[in-house]
C-alpha cells in the first residue's frame, strides 16, 4: 500500500475531496391546476447555491393522458422536466438528490449517482442530523456506496434536506404572476 492510499481521507469519494463535491437537487411536482412543475438547484458541498433553474408548468392534454396512461407521470417528470433542467446545468454534479422515490429514475438521463433522500420515520421532526437520513438509490445498486459516503462525509457540515425547501420556495416565487 502506498503512502497516498494509507492517508485517504474519510471525506473523499470517487477521487475527489468533499470540499470539491458538487451536489444537485431536483424537485418535480404537480401544481393546483394539474400542471407539472420542476426545479433544479446545483450547490457546493455546503449546499450553497451555484445554479438554479425551473420550468414553467407542463400541462398534458387529454389525448396525452390517454396515450401515456400510467406512464405519463414518469414521462413528464423524468423525460421532459428533468431532462430539460439537466441539459441547462453549467457543469455536472457528483450526485443528484431527489425528493420523491419516482424521481430516482432520472438516473437514466443524468448518468450520475441519484438518490431519494428523506428523514427516517423514527427521527425527530426538527432534527437536522444526517445520521437519521434514509436514502433509496432504486435499481442502481452501484450508486449505494458513493451516496452513502457523501451522506456520512457531509454529516454535521450541512443539512442535505434543507435545499429542497429552498427549491420549493424559489419555485413558488418564480411562478408567481409578475415575478
Amino acid at each position: 500500500m502506498s503512502f497516498d492510499e494509507e492517508n485517504t481521507s474519510d471525506d473523499q469519494a470517487h477521487g475527489k475531496q468533499a470540499t470539491d463535491w458538487i451536489l444537485c437537487y431536483l424537485v418535480c411536482a404537480t401544481d393546483a391546476a394539474g400542471g407539472y412543475v420542476g426545479a433544479i438547484l446545483l450547490t457546493d458541498n455546503r449546499a450553497r447555491p451555484l445554479h438554479f433553474a425551473f420550468v414553467q408548468p407542463v400541462k398534458p392534454t387529454k389525448l396525452q393522458r390517454i396515450l401515456y396512461g400510467s406512464t405519463l407521470d414518469e414521462h413528464i417528470k423524468v423525460d421532459v422536466i428533468a431532462h430539460k433542467l439537466w441539459q441547462g446545468l453549467p457543469n455536472p454534479p457528483d450526485v443528484l438528490f431527489v425528493d420523491a422515490p419516482d424521481l430516482v429514475l432520472a438516473r437514466r438521463i443524468t448518468g450520475v449517482p441519484t438518490a431519494f433522500i428523506g428523514k427516517a420515520q423514527d427521527s425527530e421532526a426538527n432534527s437536522s442530523s444526517l445520521s437519521i437520513l434514509r436514502y433509496d438509490i432504486g435499481p442502481h445498486k452501484k450508486d449505494e456506496n458513493f451516496v452513502g459516503e457523501i451522506v456520512v462525509a457531509l454529516e454535521g457540515t450541512c443539512n442535505l434536506l434543507e435545499p429542497f425547501t429552498r427549491i420549493r420556495d424559489a419555485l413558488k416565487e418564480s411562478l408567481k404572476p409578475n415575478a
